[in-house]
């Protein structure tokens, strides 16, 4: 559904802007019927190059002749230089949602897909640079978390390929961990960088789905460039369930090296207590993983 609307979307930012085009080309060629002219010219131009009736350095004079005459045509009726050709929202793009020969998600259709994803999406909030220093009332909590901060902020810059490819964010509830799993994620699909933010509850719902419908939703996890888990240890465990698949789906990202975020209110020992030790080691292993503890008041109850 989300995919039709995006296609919906790009299809009429095209639409209207080639109406806009068509209407400004309509424009100018009243208020300057010369510019007509030297389109007309162009084309006869390209016709005789398709044709090789003529040499390519005198196609190119000429070429530059009527681009020099057209600018200074629209500069007199107050148009850009630009005033009479497709203008694009996402020069990336232009405006089609992927980019290059591999028709890869340009960031603005992965920004767009997360507003349109709500609640369940990575939103534009939670942010780096919307981070705030004033909130916190204990130097030590702020230094703390500032340095966590930087920590995150550097993994999201080497993207898709830090030095360590997981970090794991642990401590007490409201301590602004949900906040910097959202802006790595943020600033992942700024860079075009396919991601998806999603809570341990959410992903137990997508386990049993797979069940139930016998399908293979879960395994895109296996491969995708980010993943953000949250909340972490909130989710029901079902015996030989969900930490079979959790631990699948970790483990799998650990062998390709790919970036994993995990973010919970548990500690070191209440992991191992949940998962058991073979999740667990995954999890903070520290050859693979940073490991950041947030510590101090609950932000939620300060404010």
């Amino acid at each position: 559904m989300i995919n039709e609307s995006l296609e919906n979307y790009y299809a009429k930012i095209r639409s209207k802007e080639r109406a806009s085009l068509e209407k400004r080309i309509e424009q100018a060629y009243q208020l300057a019927p010369r510019l007509k002219e030297l389109d007309v010219a162009r084309a006869r131009l390209f016709s005789e190059i398709g044709k090789r009736a003529i040499t390519a350095d005198k196609a190119k004079q000429e070429l530059e002749l009527i681009s020099l005459e057209e600018q200074s045509l629209l500069a007199s009726i107050g148009l850009r230089p630009s005033a009479l050709t497709l203008q694009y929202r996402c020069t990336s793009c232009q405006d089609t949602g992927f980019t290059g020969a591999s028709k890869k998600p340009c960031s603005c259709r992965l920004l767009l897909r997360e507003k349109l994803r709500g609640s369940d999406g990575i939103n534009d909030r939670e942010v780096f640079r919307n981070f705030s220093e004033d909130i916190y009332l204990s130097a030590e909590q702020r230094r703390r978390t500032l340095a966590a901060k930087t920590v995150c902020e550097n993994y999201a810059i080497s993207l898709p390929n830090p030095l360590k490819p997981n970090i794991l964010l642990y401590g007490s509830p409201g301590l602004g961990k949900s906040f910097l799993g959202n802006a790595i994620a943020h600033s992942a699909v700024e860079q075009g960088i396919e991601s998806l933010r999603i809570t341990a509850y959410a992903f137990t719902q997508k386990v049993f789905d797979d069940i139930r419908n016998h399908t293979e939703h879960v395994k895109v996890l296996h491969s995708l460039p980010l993943l953000i888990l949250d909340d972490l240890g909130s989710e029901p465990i079902i015996p030989n369930v969900s930490t079979e698949w959790l631990f699948a789906v970790i483990n799998e990202r650990v062998l390709q090296n790919l970036p994993t975020v995990c973010i919970t209110n548990l500690d070191l020992r209440g992991l191992q207590t949940k998962y058991g030790d073979r999740l667990a080691s995954r999890l903070y292993d520290v050859n693979t993983t940073q490991v950041l503890h947030l510590t101090g008041e609950n932000l939620r109850t300060v404010r």
